[in-house]
């Protein structure tokens, strides 16, 4: 099939084009396309093909792959830079297009930000340095955020991570000093408040690296992992309803103010402490987590080595800096899977997807990113990504819905999303307004926290720069059209 207009003289090469996307698929036949043809004319030749069998089908613009990487020159350059002839013919996967979101506002507080949780569809949580956790309206930023203390209020401590247990009622903190703490929200026209220490899950003998929660499921599964090397795992009610007991004799409670002038009363209550369900031994790491069943044995604790974790279904998975990511089947008892690299691993998310379940997506001290997949018996990396940043990379969060789309946050400031069927060079990199202060360096601050909202539309960031930003697109990992 040739475009009407091109003319007999231009050269022509043979292209075959495949998708993945549900009901758009075209017939896989050879068409006589020529050789300076563009992203926009293969769309439109895709959209042609599929509008001849539905004429009633909106035009949808779309990306090519070819070898592992977004068409981003015509044809012919494209052949020249690999070196190949118009008779081999070219094999193109199409996608649809995916527009980057763009800076829609930001809110600045008064550290840096450790994690961010979007989860909620109206409110952002975030944990800072300065041990407060903070909750925003998604939709106004510019509103005074409320401000809580978890359970630190008579030993301050810096957190490092704070996810919802409940969304936008209980939330499971971690801190610098290796506590786990689950506490309640109180209701959003409380004046004042008791920040309610409702349980101290103990098992770290040092920082906590993150946590994580099962998104599903009753009792809820709360994971930790940290510096010491080890992963907790604890199954707890997601009512939050904890056992405490009453103090005798305590003194008046104390309370301090928020900066927005609201009294924070520190509780009375005198914590039990809960044990972890099961405790996973690993070397430095990063895990990621989802939903968990008590292991029948209790693995002996790792050596000192910082350990980042989530869940995945009955599966936890964990990074460690001595470059080993393992996968473990809780329903079982026993790791399933080990995989080996010399990369210092920072954090690890796992991509979405029934055929993607078994794949986790790393980022590294040496400023690359790794697809590790746990479907083949190889021990190495299944993709890797060198120089994905200049910096460390910190954060990665895999698209709630699309089995193919992450993002990762490095310390260069960078705030970059990519798609694994085309892992050579990021989708787009986010931006937004440059730092009129005059300090250069504001502008490369640390990005340490990252979420999508639950929609995926949308990504929120914060890290070094002590703000909470927001990126607002449209589409974003929608494979049916």
């Amino acid at each position: 099939m040739q475009e009407e207009g091109t003319g007999d003289a231009a050269a022509t090469v043979p292209i075959r084009l495949r998708t993945s996307i549900p009901g758009c698929s075209i017939p896989y036949v050879p068409y006589m396309v020529p050789v300076n043809w563009r992203r926009s004319q293969l769309s439109t030749l895709v959209n042609k093909v599929l509008q001849s069998a539905d004429q009633q089908r909106e035009t949808v613009p779309f990306d090519f792959i070819v070898d592992g990487e977004l068409l981003r020159t015509s044809l012919d350059e494209y052949l020249a830079q690999h070196a190949r002839s118009t008779e081999e013919g070219i094999e193109l996967e199409y996608i649809r297009t995916t527009l980057p979101p763009s800076f829609r506002d930001a809110a600045k507080q008064d550290d840096w930000i450790a994690s961010i949780d979007a989860r909620h569809p109206s409110l952002v949580l975030e944990a800072s340095y300065d041990g407060n956790v903070r909750v925003l309206d998604t939709q106004n930023l510019s509103a005074s955020p409320a401000t809580y203390v978890p359970s630190y209020a008579q030993r301050p401590t810096s957190l490092t991570s704070a996810q919802w247990l409940t969304p936008g009622e209980s939330v499971v903190t971690g801190a610098m000093d290796g506590t786990v703490a689950v506490w309640r929200r109180p209701g959003a026209d409380a004046q004042t408040y008791q920040v309610m220490r409702a349980a101290e899950l103990l098992h770290h003998s040092g920082p906590i690296t993150n946590i994580d929660v099962a998104p599903e499921g009753s009792p809820a599964t709360v994971l930790s992992a940290g510096w010491d090397g080890s992963i907790a795992i604890w199954d707890l009610p997601r009512d939050a309803e904890f056992p405490t007991t009453i103090a005798s004799g305590d003194e008046p409670v104390k309370k301090r103010r928020t900066q927005s002038g609201n009294k924070k009363a520190a509780t009375s209550e005198t914590v039990v402490p809960l044990e972890p369900t099961v405790f996973l031994a690993q070397v430095p790491a990063s895990l990621s987590v989802s939903a968990a069943k008590a292991l029948g044995t209790t693995p002996a604790p790792g050596n000192n080595a910082r350990t980042t974790a989530r869940l995945q279904g009955n599966q936890v998975f964990g990074a460690a800096w001595d470059g080993s990511v393992k996968l473990y089947d809780l329903s079982q008892g026993i790791m399933t899977g080990e995989k080996s690299s010399d990369k210092v691993h920072l954090c690890l998310d796992v991509l979405h997807g029934k055929s993607t379940r078994a794949q986790a997506v790393t980022g590294h001290m040496d400023h690359s990113i790794g697809l590790y997949d746990f479907r083949d018996t190889t021990r190495h990396t299944a993709m890797a990504i060198a120089n994905a940043h200049t910096a460390p990379v910190g954060a990665i969060r895999a698209h709630p819905t699309s089995p193919y789309l992450f993002v990762s946050g490095a310390y260069d400031g960078r705030i970059r999303v990519w798609d694994v069927r085309s892992s050579k060079h990021a989708l787009f990199t986010l931006s937004q307004p440059r730092d009129t202060s005059g300090d250069a360096t504001k502008d490369k601050a640390k990005v340490l926290g990252l979420d999508w909202t639950s929609d995926g539309n949308s990504i929120v960031a914060g890290g070094e720069d002590c703000r909470v930003s927001i990126y607002q697109g449209s589409g974003i990992g929608a494979e049916h059209i």
